[in-house]
């Protein structure tokens, strides 16, 4: 699903392993997306260990539904972003184009850095990844229309989509979309996207 997901979306796929010590050297350029169930020392391990080997490799991992937030804060600091499985397609997308920018997601509470097993921030990245502040996020005064226009992001919906859906047109939307982005401090759609997947919740289905 994951190799379907980045071919659609035009990422190159350069091998597919069935576990992080399978893969072959990488350089700077690789990116690797990591999918597991596990949530504990096993996975803790597993991570360092890519950590030591690989060094500045940017790794995306994707937890299973039953992974704790708490666990996943642990696990940040072994990744440059942790996206739960149940987060949507657009989700990911939005997640491999912000590590591949340079930038790491950091999860609200998560321990500072890395463990020191790894590579610091890399150069040019924001401290918290996407010029968002540490911590938990307020929602920095949206409306729930503009709520529901950053939910819809999440989707992959484009703005004429949303300006269908929601009865209004293409241009309102792309000025509640400005509004979102200074209230929130995303600089694109990608961020934003990024942020709404782990502020919001996802919108309800319209009747």
């Amino acid at each position: 699903m994951f190799l379907t997901i980045c071919e659609a979306n035009d990422y190159e796929t350069g091998r597919c392993c069935g576990a992080l010590a399978e893969l072959p050297p990488l350089s700077a350029q690789d990116m690797v997306l990591c999918y597991s169930h596990a949530a504990g020392a096993e996975l803790q391990e597993e991570l360092q260990a890519f950590r030591i080997r690989n060094g500045a490799v940017p790794l995306i991992l994707i937890t299973g539904d039953g992974c704790p937030v708490s666990a996943q804060r642990q696990l940040s600091r072994y990744a440059e972003a942790v996206i739960p499985e149940r987060k949507s397609a657009g989700a990911l997308i939005a997640a491999l184009q912000v590590v591949q920018d340079g930038y790491r997601i950091v999860l609200p509470g998560a321990p500072e850095g890395q463990n020191g097993t790894g590579p610091e921030q890399p150069a040019g990245a924001e401290p918290q990844g996407m010029g968002a502040p540490a911590g938990p996020m307020p929602r920095h005064g949206l409306s729930d229309r503009e709520q529901l226009i950053l939910a819809k992001l999440t989707e992959g919906a484009t703005n004429k989509s949303i300006a269908n859906e929601l009865g209004i047109c293409e241009a309102t939307v792309k000025v509640h979309l400005r509004t979102c982005f200074r209230k929130i401090g995303a600089k694109n759609r990608t961020q934003a996207a990024l942020w709404a997947s782990g502020q919001l919740p996802p919108p309800e289905p319209r009747h």
